[in-house]
């Protein structure tokens, strides 16, 4: 079931944050991601709307919602590892071996493609998620820098593709 390879990532530490510096009791795990990447995409739909895209707001959630599922079988890989494999090969043979509905495999594969609307917003929220936290530790006085900047950066780059004003965000 669904819900059986969900239960997987919910103490699932995110690698990046554990290579930073953040003890363990306080690192976002793959779950905590996921729901502030949800709520996130909740709040950029209204300004979709107003630049006149149409989009599935239930497809992008979807999305969000199973994006990182994978990494409760094949962990969450740190960016080191996944600059010098093919990750989206580890990932999708990941996938093949869960027990996902259909729908859910081909919700993967559309996000994975990112040629969709639904999947550059889900990919948007994604990257505000990561940014946001960031932005979190670096309050806390985390050396978390080069995540601040590359989430920025990819947050802001695909906000201008979709059309959306950051400083709006």
């Amino acid at each position: 079931m669904l819900v059986d390879e969900g239960m997987r990532v919910l103490w699932l530490a995110r690698t990046g944050w554990m290579q930073s510096g953040i003890p363990a009791a306080i690192s976002e795990t793959v779950a905590q991601h996921t729901f502030i990447a949800s709520l996130i995409a909740l709040d950029l739909f209204p300004k979709m709307r107003a630049s006149g895209k149409a989009f599935n707001e239930a497809k992008v959630l979807k999305m969000i919602v199973v994006h990182d599922i994978h990494e409760g079988l094949c962990g969450d890989l740190p960016k080191w590892a996944s600059e010098r494999i093919n990750k989206r090969v580890l990932e999708e043979e990941a996938i093949s071996n869960m027990s996902l509905p259909e729908e859910i495999k081909m919700i993967l594969k559309e996000y994975s493609l990112m040629k969709s609307d639904e999947a550059k917003i889900a990919r948007l929220a994604d990257l505000m998620a990561t940014w946001r936290m960031a932005i979190y530790y670096k309050q806390l006085g985390y050396d978390v820098d080069d995540i601040l900047k590359s989430s920025q950066l990819e947050s802001m780059k695909l906000a201008k593709e979709l059309g959306l004003v950051m400083e709006d965000l």
